[in-house]
């Protein structure tokens, strides 16, 4: 993951989940000051959406992935190989 200066182009911080060092092929998705990312192995990481960010949580939903999460309203939908999912975060 890589933090960039809009301005400028200049990289803020670059690093990895320590959690989820594997291959990614699912775009990155944004909401509610958060980035979700989507491994191929089921782990979902989520950062703090700001120039250094941080690691918040990963969790393992233990499928194979290759989908891009979708969000809607409240909702965060995954779709594995064998199941889709909806997490939703009540206010």
């Amino acid at each position: 993951m890589t933090s960039l200066n809009p301005k400028t182009g200049e990289a803020w911080k670059t690093g990895r989940s320590k959690d989820a060092i594997e291959a990614y092929f699912a775009s990155p998705v944004a909401a509610d000051g958060k980035v979700y990312l989507m491994s191929n192995d089921g782990k979902v990481s989520v950062l703090k959406a700001d120039p250094q960010w941080e690691v918040l949580a990963v969790n393992d939903l233990g499928e194979e992935c290759q989908a891009t999460p979708a969000i809607g309203g409240r909702s965060i939908y995954i779709r594995t190989a064998k199941a889709l999912y909806s997490f939703s975060v009540k206010r």
